[in-house]
């Protein structure tokens, strides 16, 4: 009877002990002061050294987020580009937070903060030849192009540019905000930012 006891009391004592897993140590947002639709390059760390396969969140502190898991030696850095659509004042979180099937890293949130200033103004439009003479490209579009309402959408942010088939390409890219990305069809006269 006493070795039944025994066997009992040392799995309890085991079931009752911490789980290892990787903890939470920082994050980092660079610049700390960024221009809106500039990429801010957001760092997480974590301390590999009590072992591996945890979860965890970023929150950009826009509203966007990115659940993360942890589960090899080379996630104990993690680099994410995030782009602000609007200028103010960000906190970006590193949150452990449970990702099924695997638990939540160890640690608390980390918190990093971030001003964004409002974008540098565009350049005056120069007009557009043709039956659209003397019309300014609009807001977002290089001179030359003209906002394309087909692209648009409001909950996306997504917007394209159009002009005559063949046009080129402008010097500068679009900087597009948040998580849309840059898009170009200069066959058919398109350029734009989409998810």
């Amino acid at each position: 009877m006493n070795k039944l006891l025994c066997t009992l009391t040392a799995t309890l004592a085991l079931a009752a002990g911490p789980v290892l897993a990787q903890t939470v140590k920082s994050i980092k947002a660079e610049p700390a002061a960024a221009k809106a639709g500039e990429p801010v390059t957001v760092t997480a760390e974590f301390d590999t050294s009590a072992g591996l396969n945890c979860g965890a969140r970023i929150h950009f502190g826009d509203g966007a987020t990115e659940n993360l898991k942890i589960n090899q030696a080379s996630d104990a850095t993690i680099t994410r580009q995030h782009r602000y659509a609007k200028p103010g004042s960000y906190t970006v979180m590193l949150e452990p937070k449970t990702q099924l099937p695997v638990l939540k890293c160890l640690g608390k949130n980390q918190k990093a903060t971030l001003t964004v200033a409002a974008a540098a103004a565009a350049p005056a439009a120069v007009p557009a030849s043709g039956p659209k003479a003397g019309a300014a490209a609009a807001p977002g579009c290089p001179a030359g192009w003209t906002v394309d309402s087909k692209a648009a959408n409001k909950k996306t942010g997504a917007f394209g540019c159009k002009a005559k088939a063949g046009t080129a390409a402008p010097a500068d890219k679009l900087a597009c905000p948040g998580s849309l990305g840059y898009y170009e069809n200069l066959k058919k006269g398109q350029i734009g930012c989409r998810p």
